[in-house]
């Protein structure tokens, strides 16, 4: 996995869950990978990987399983809905509005393009 230096390692090894979630290969009431595993696929210390699953936990993502490790939970996909796009209207959206405002796009032309997926408005 590639990191970008825009948000912390923690919050983008969520972000690679929350990607599991939706692209539903980690599945609900099921075990997720431990702390080990992940740390290993994607090449981070497994403190990394541990404060990212504490997040996940806070967000009522997981929840720990004695002797099974973190088990993902039966109403996650929701929980990652509603965190995603809670995180797209709040950064995402004014960030797109300041990048339109600096290269005089019109809301009308973005939904056009939109909606026609590979005709570029220029």
């Amino acid at each position: 996995m590639e990191f970008n230096d825009n948000k912390p390692i923690y919050r983008q090894i969520a972000d690679y869950a929350f990607n599991c979630i939706l692209e539903r290969m980690w599945l609900p009431e099921e075990r997720i990978p431990s702390v080990r595993e992940l740390a290993a696929d994607l090449g981070v210390n497994s403190r990394t990987v541990l404060k990212a699953l504490e997040y996940l936990q806070n967000t009522g993502v997981i929840t720990p399983r004695r002797g099974m490790g973190f088990i993902l939970e039966a109403d996650a996909v929701n929980k990652v809905l509603s965190e995603r796009r809670r995180e797209f209207y709040q950064v995402t959206v004014p960030a797109l509005r300041e990048e339109m405002r600096r290269l005089n796009i019109k809301p009308l032309d973005l939904a056009r393009f939109l909606e026609n997926g590979h005709s570029l408005l220029i």
